[in-house]
């Protein structure tokens, strides 16, 4: 076989090897990304197909170089397989989206001063009650923070294009995972666990096929000045900047898919688009027990508290702070069902027994003083195209049909 075939062939090889993982190529294999077998394909058993490849290349110069016959085949096709590893080492998501596994805290006064009031602030509240702070923006290039302090670890997961945030406890299966960011699927992260060998969807809490699952862990969206008044003691997640961040943060997270007011996304849906709300509105999305109910922010402003009962769970959805807090409760204290009153700008009276309640859900004063509402684990200001994608039909909660239906 000549020099030339084999160089041709080994471009060929690396570039089929490397650039499905790549950012620009995988908008066209997401689908077989997603999956868990075309991620173990493309993140797991690629690497070695380009090292074979990389091989047969040092093979064709070599025999090339033994007959003195370097030809425009051969060089053409070296100076393809250099500029896919060039394109591939900045825009491989392997490289480009790695999960940060040890992360770094400062106080909340200290990230006031670094980022400001209006920094947009993704808060944990672990099972043990404990608030974890991540800003949203750093958290766009990694996706993924694993928290393994103390005895309650998690992951928080940050999707750009769905602008959906969620933390998952690293319990059973998932305790120490090894995560690779393989793709997104219809715009919402997915992610492989390499152990366990399941693509896990966010926007589904688990694999495409629902073999595997994870436990949600409250989470939500606030400024850094409400995250300050609520949680004063708690720590926040920041990171170094990275060279790779003037590529992406600066470059790819500009782009008009995460401006609410942008009619642009970037990968198809699978149930096209729902125009009950606007595209990008941004919306609280429950699930319990398979079914799911969608409050908009705007019906949020209209009604703080919104009292409803979805799949047998009597909740609150309560709005707080002007606004920038949202919070979702079950509103169940010693087998009985609560009704609350606005009482102030940020808590709220009980009818049956006059308590006041603040927005974390804790009782403050009154025969209750001393008790907590459960928070319900909830996506918090996500996009509506995407959430609706996602639960196709799901109802969109409005106070004067209920009203009307009770």
């Amino acid at each position: 076989m000549s020099a030339e075939i084999l160089a041709v062939f080994a471009a060929l090889l690396f570039a089929a090897a490397i650039l499905p993982g790549t950012l620009g190529v995988l908008l066209m294999t997401s689908k077989i990304a997603a999956r868990g077998w075309g991620a173990r394909l493309i993140y797991q058993r690629a690497p070695w197909i380009g090292a074979g490849g990389a091989l047969i290349l040092l093979l064709s110069w070599a025999l090339a170089l033994t007959t003195s016959s370097v030809s425009l085949t051969l060089l053409g096709a070296t100076a393809f397989f250099c500029g896919v590893a060039v394109f591939g080492f900045f825009m491989h998501t392997k490289l480009m989206f790695k999960p940060v596994t040890r992360p770094l805290y400062m106080s909340v006064d200290q990230a006031l001063e670094k980022f400001g009031p209006d920094e947009e602030i993704v808060g944990v509240i672990d099972d043990q009650g404990t608030a974890w702070g991540y800003v949203a923006r750093l958290a766009r290039r990694p996706h993924i923070v694993e928290q393994r302090e103390g005895a309650n670890p998690f992951m928080m997961t940050h999707c750009i294009l769905a602008h959906s945030s969620m933390a998952f406890a690293l319990e059973d299966r998932f305790a120490e995972p090894e995560i690779t960011i393989t793709s997104a699927l219809a715009n919402n992260l997915v992610f492989y666990e390499k152990k366990s060998k399941c693509s896990i969807v966010q926007a589904h809490n688990g694999s495409i096929d629902r073999d595997a699952s994870l436990r949600m862990v409250p989470t939500i969206a606030v400024s850094l000045k409400t995250w300050k008044a609520m949680y004063p003691n708690s720590k926040v997640w920041y990171r170094n900047k990275e060279w790779r961040d003037d590529f992406y943060l600066n470059l790819l997270a500009r782009a008009d898919v995460i401006d609410p007011n942008s009619p642009v996304m970037v990968y198809p849906l699978k149930h096209g688009l729902d125009d009950r709300l606007p595209m990008k509105a941004m919306v609280t999305g429950v699930e319990i027990d398979g079914l799911s109910r969608t409050y908009s922010l705007a019906e949020s402003h209209i009604n703080p508290l919104i009292h409803d009962r979805l799949a047998n769970s009597d909740i609150l959805i309560a709005s707080g702070y002007g606004g920038d807090l949202i919070q979702v409760f079950d509103r169940r204290v010693e087998d009985s069902a609560l009704t609350f009153i606005g009482d102030g700008e940020n808590s709220f009276v009980d009818h049956q027994t006059k308590s006041r309640w603040n927005m974390l859900g804790q009782c403050v004063s009154g025969p209750l003083k001393g008790k907590s509402l459960k928070l319900v684990p909830h996506y918090s200001k996500m996009f509506w195209y995407v959430w609706a994608d996602y639960h196709p039909g799901a109802e969109v909660y409005q106070s004067n049909k209920a009203a009307v239906a009770a």
